[in-house]
């Protein structure tokens, strides 16, 4: 019985936030992204099984509701990767698989939902460049509600078509990126209710030694006198420097945890980080130079070794 009154209160929340993001006012599509959180909620708490009875239930109301496009969507894209993601936890993997798994199956929901949409594969490009149209227009309004200057404004404008063109030639990256970003959040809040292991050494993880290596040859390709190896390794040197990105925050987290510091000064740092490039970069470098500097065992006791893949486990 405690059970299903945690199925029936994934499937409510689930349905809301579906509801809210779809048909709520401006800015509430931003509850879509949290969209995965009730399954996990649910698998952390009564099991696999019952997180993949709330998601089916979920999707089915939201179909009934809004029409089945939409609650297929939300099986492809947040229920069922949401689902495979508990069963992973449960059995003990470690967090690289599963969110490598979750990031795969929504993007495999993401192909398949495309192909319903919109068999003819060709038309797929004009597409995407009409929803990049839509979201910057839709950026420049929020901008300018926000009171950014009519000077900033046309200059952005101005860059539209540079823009469009980087967007569309990193589109693999940005999507492997924002997917396990997303993911990455999700998974997190949701140990909040969920006691996942995985999540529990977060500030102590790092990327295998190895691979600066690919951030290397990924950087010296780039000026390879060919357009398609340049575009994979532009897509490449993007990820590994968003993974290192993550190292380094995950240095400044331990740092914080190991002295305590305020909550206050914590959330600064990452408004600061979040909207400053220029300290963006010097924690892409942290996380970088830790290969060498080894950051985090300056003043760590034994037990405070890193959990994260290294290339000596």
């Amino acid at each position: 019985m405690t059970h299903a009154r945690v199925v029936l209160s994934g499937v409510t929340c689930a349905v809301a936030l579906g509801l809210g993001g779809l048909i709520g006012p401006p800015g509430a599509a931003l509850a879509l992204l949290a969209l995965p959180l009730p399954t996990l909620v649910v698998g952390g708490a009564a099991g696999a099984a019952h997180a993949a009875a709330s998601s089916l239930a979920a999707g089915g109301v939201l179909g009934g509701l809004l029409g089945w496009p939409i609650g297929f969507s939300f099986l492809a894209l947040a229920g069922l990767p949401a689902a495979l993601a508990v069963l992973m936890l449960r059995r003990a993997w470690s967090l690289e698989p599963v969110l490598s798994a979750a990031v795969a199956t929504t993007l495999l929901g993401a192909g398949a939902i495309a192909l319903v949409v919109a068999p003819e594969t060709e038309s797929w490009p004009a597409a995407i460049a009409a929803a990049w149209r839509a979201s910057f227009d839709g950026a420049l309004a929020t901008y300018r509600d926000l009171g950014m200057s009519a000077e900033q404004i046309a200059e952005l404008e101005t860059q539209r078509d540079q823009l469009a063109h980087a967007a569309i030639r990193f589109l693999p990256a940005l999507l492997l990126i924002g997917g396990a970003g997303l993911w990455l959040i999700n998974l997190r809040l949701s140990a909040r209710w969920a006691a996942w292991p995985q999540m529990h050494a977060l500030s102590r993880w790092c990327l295998p030694d190895a691979v600066i290596w690919l951030l290397i040859a990924s950087g010296f390709a780039l000026f390879v006198p060919n357009a398609t190896v340049a575009v994979v390794a532009g897509n490449v040197f993007a990820v590994v420097i968003a993974c290192y990105f993550v190292q380094g925050m995950a240095i400044i987290t331990y740092f914080f945890e190991r002295f305590s510091l305020p909550r206050t000064l914590r959330v600064a740092t990452y408004l600061v980080i979040a909207f400053q490039q220029v300290v963006a970069g010097l924690v892409v470098a942290l996380g970088v130079f830790d290969l060498w500097g080894d950051f985090r065992h300056l003043t760590a006791r034994p037990a405070d070794a890193p959990v994260g893949p290294t290339s000596n486990d």
